[in-house]
């Protein structure tokens, strides 16, 4: 498994998780922006479409909406390793205020040069 795609994944959930948990600044917001594709739609876990636009006004306007929250990731799998993306599955736990809650999420994520930017996600909810 390339390790860029793992780190990616790690990534862009440290990102996500310091935004909605802190104050962080302008600048991870910034970073979660430019991790999308214009094109990018996601369906969340409770069966919510996302377009690129839709979800980054989401995030605008989440800073901090969720202190303490963690967000882990594990059983990184690629499923697919295609000349232009990478599909990848993995787990997301979110850890907030002694409740956990997880994920099976499955990703499109894009090479563009040097970088890997998500071009759609799917989230499917666990049973707790």
């Amino acid at each position: 498994m390339s390790l860029d795609v793992v780190a990616e994944v790690e990534r862009q959930h440290r990102l996500l998780a310091s935004w909605l948990s802190s104050t962080a600044g302008p600048s991870v917001l910034e970073a979660l922006r430019a991790a999308h594709t214009d094109g990018f739609s996601m369906v969340t876990a409770d069966g919510h479409v996302l377009d690129r636009p839709a979800l980054l006004d989401w995030l605008a306007g989440a800073g901090n909406s969720r202190p303490g929250l963690r967000i882990l990731t594990s059983d990184v799998a690629v499923v697919a390793d295609l000349d232009a993306s990478v599909l990848v599955r993995f787990l997301e736990t979110h850890v907030e205020q002694g409740h956990t809650s997880s994920r099976r999420v499955t990703a499109l994520l894009r090479r563009d040069r040097t970088v890997l930017r998500w071009a759609h996600v799917q989230e499917t909810p666990l049973p707790a």
